[in-house]
């Protein structure tokens, strides 16, 4: 700082004394560290040689039409080349159908055996990166090659995969969108409307929903089982519609009503009794005839569908009879409030002191009449409002017939989530103290109910785990460039 004090008083006399073949070595110097640094250094670490060759481009731009001029091409020619690599990057993250991947929600043997061979009439599409024009509009090729016909006259050695009566585009990786774009969802719609083929958008974030309505992407005002379009939370809802709707085209509701499968409604009884033989079929066990015993203990409920089991969240079980519900028939849904974690409670925000401790000192914080009692008072706010609302819920499960909802034994009140009837639902009520009762009287009967639910709680985790190693799939996997058509899809799979 003195140096420059120096030499801004002096007025750069003192170069006058330096002697010249001293500027001109500085001057040398500082062209080699520039021609080094920009050409011979990032030559070796550049791995695409387009970029590298815009530096001295510009040299050669700015002795041709001038420095301004050379550096507004340098500028255009690398959005060009930023362009081009954020189309190489890929924008479609995972293809899968529904053969491949399913959801959380829980079907029947007959059900789940259906949906794995005709699964693939549900068509899946996880998108990234930002979308536009340049890297959008191959979707609509990939889409229209799901409806196409093979010639005339070509013979297949290969069964032909179905017509899609449902696709699937996740959105959830897709940090934004252009106006362009907007037209290819638009073609798709089209196309998807003229092969009486339902569109299903996932994870849209809030401002790409505003820039698809504003575009005219949005729900038509209809009743919503007769949209074409339809827009959901995640992957996983909309997976899950989209099998439902399925299965009540395809199987008649089968799903719902166990009586339509003639060999079930000819084998299974009334009651309690039918409620045990269903998860033998389900899971391949044979506990009906050792538990049948408990029926003394349990009692029959029906709910209405959007009905809560107990009475606490509206429903019809009173809150001190908590125990496990065996279903008989219905659907029964588990959410939980998106916020709730172990550690925070209801609330997915906590207090963080640290930037209190960047401004003041601990003498100056003060905990209930300063900022961080203000902070509390609006946090706790802020939880209360999210307990009565309750309007951020995830789907934590969806059970029917063969399986047993309710609490843990040893659960906290508040642990499971909120349970509600999807449909009609008939189930039988087996609570905590009257299980206590029966492990006085009887303890190997309770202990057999103990070994059931301990099978039920380890397949259920081992769904949960393959669902976690698809999210994983999804996440990891690279970016499909080209992605598969209808007519080549089973015969690489064919060949392979």
């Amino acid at each position: 700082i003195v140096l420059l004090a120096i030499i801004s008083l002096t007025k750069f006399e003192f170069a006058l004394y330096l002697p010249k073949a001293v500027l001109s070595c500085l001057i040398v110097v500082a062209s080699l560290d520039m021609f080094l640094t920009y050409l011979v250094k990032s030559f070796k670490v550049t791995k695409e040689k387009a970029e590298w060759l815009i530096a001295p481009l510009i040299v050669v731009l700015a002795l041709l039409v001038g420095l301004l001029s050379a550096v507004l091409l340098g500028i255009a020619i690398s959005t060009f080349l930023f362009v081009a690599m954020f189309f190489r990057s890929g924008v479609v993250k995972f293809l899968a159908s529904g053969l491949t991947i399913r959801s959380t929600i829980e079907r029947t043997l007959h059900c789940g055996s259906w949906l794995d061979t005709h699964g693939d009439m549900i068509q899946i599409v996880v998108l990234q990166n930002f979308l536009f024009f340049g890297n959008s509009s191959s979707m609509l090729g990939y889409v229209s090659s799901m409806f196409e016909e093979p010639e005339e006259g070509t013979e297949l050695d290969y069964e032909l995969p179905p017509i899609p009566k449902y696709v699937i585009i996740d959105l959830t990786l897709v940090t934004g969108m252009d106006t362009s774009t907007v037209e290819v969802f638009m073609g798709i719609k089209e196309l998807c409307r003229r092969h009486e083929c339902k569109l299903f958008v996932a994870g849209l974030s809030a401002p790409v929903r505003t820039t698809l309505a504003l575009g005219g992407f949005k729900p038509e005002l209809v009743e919503r089982s007769k949209r074409s379009v339809r827009f959901f939370a995640d992957l996983d809802s909309a997976l899950g519609k989209a099998e439902d709707n399925l299965l009540e085209e395809k199987l008649w509701g089968c799903e719902f009503d166990d009586d339509c499968l003639p060999e079930r409604s000819q084998r299974h009884a009334s009651g309690f009794l039918r409620a045990l033989q269903q998860i033998d079929d389900e899971h391949g066990k044979d506990y009906a005839t050792e538990l049948f015993g408990l029926k003394d203990y349990t009692i029959q409920m029906d709910f209405e569908p959007g009905q809560c089991l107990y009475a606490c969240d509206g429903g019809v079980a009173p809150a001190e009879s908590r125990g496990l519900f065996f279903i008989e028939n219905g659907i029964v849904k588990i959410e939980q409030d998106s916020s709730t974690t172990q550690s925070s409670g209801a609330g997915n925000s906590g207090m963080d002191f640290r930037s209190y401790f960047a401004e003041n000192s601990l003498k100056k914080l003060k905990v209930r009449t300063g900022e961080i009692g203000k902070q509390a008072a609006l946090l706790r706010g802020a939880r209360l409002q999210a307990i009565h609302a309750q309007q951020n819920t995830i789907r934590l499960g969806r059970l029917g017939p063969g399986w047993v909802v309710g609490e843990g034994v040893g659960a906290s009140q508040s642990g499971q989530g909120l349970q509600v009837a999807v449909t009609k639902c008939r189930l039988h009520l087996l609570s905590f103290s009257k299980i206590e009762e029966a492990e006085r009287k009887d303890p190997a009967l309770v202990l057999k109910l103990y070994k059931l639910l301990y099978h039920l709680m380890e397949k259920r985790q081992g769904k949960v785990i393959l669902q976690l190693a698809t999210l994983h799939t999804i996440m990891t996997s690279a970016a499909i460039r080209k992605p598969i058509g209808r007519l080549s899809s089973h015969a690489s799979v064919h060949s392979s």
